[in-house]
């Protein structure tokens, strides 16, 4: 499985047979407009919801939804909501994430030891051969590590292009990775 956000409002959920199977939605249901059909997506969206920080805060009856089979066994789903949208609210934190794309292990575990206890948060991908580290701090403590980034690698701060590789790379350690490599390295 796996989504794009389209819109603001609107998100595009597509299913492989395998996850059809396991959300228990039959191709057979997504035709038939009953009962029966709006159970089973009901369900797969209450699910989807606590897995994802997708359409959080959002009720079931407040999103919109059309399902298409595809040729594969599976389907792909367009969900969208009336209300807030699908992100989740803004916290009003002044917290900032931004990635930094090195070329080689050796640079990430270096750029992870250098602003370890630093970042609130930090994470390490692998996307082909480059690896990328995505981090968070305050505004302050941001532009430090910001001028330390730019030494090691390509920074970005495009909510799309950490989402692209939180979705599509090789997680190698999703949360807590400048201190965990720090202690290892």
């Amino acid at each position: 499985m796996y989504y794009d956000t389209l819109s603001r409002n609107t998100v595009k959920i597509v299913l492989t047979q395998s996850d059809m199977d396991r959300y228990s939605i039959e191709r057979e249901s997504l035709r038939a407009r009953n009962a029966e059909s709006k159970r089973s997506l009901t369900g797969f969206l209450k699910k989807f919801q606590s897995e994802s920080s997708l359409f959080k805060g959002q009720k079931p009856e407040r999103l919109f939804l059309e399902a298409f089979p595809s040729d594969d066994g599976g389907c792909v789903l367009y969900v969208s909501t009336l209300g807030t949208g699908v992100l989740p609210p803004e916290t009003g934190d002044n917290t900032e994430t931004v990635m930094c794309t090195v070329g080689s292990f050796g640079d990430a575990a270096h750029f992870c030891r250098c602003i370890s206890g630093r970042a609130g948060h930090s994470a390490l991908y692998r996307l082909g051969a480059a690896y990328c580290v995505i981090f968070g701090a305050d505004t302050g403590t941001m532009c430090d590590i910001c001028r330390i980034a730019e030494e090691f690698g390509e920074m970005t701060d495009e909510p799309s292009d950490i989402a692209y590789v939180t979705e599509y790379g090789a997680e190698i350690c999703a949360n807590g990775a400048a201190e965990l490599i720090a202690k290892l390295c």
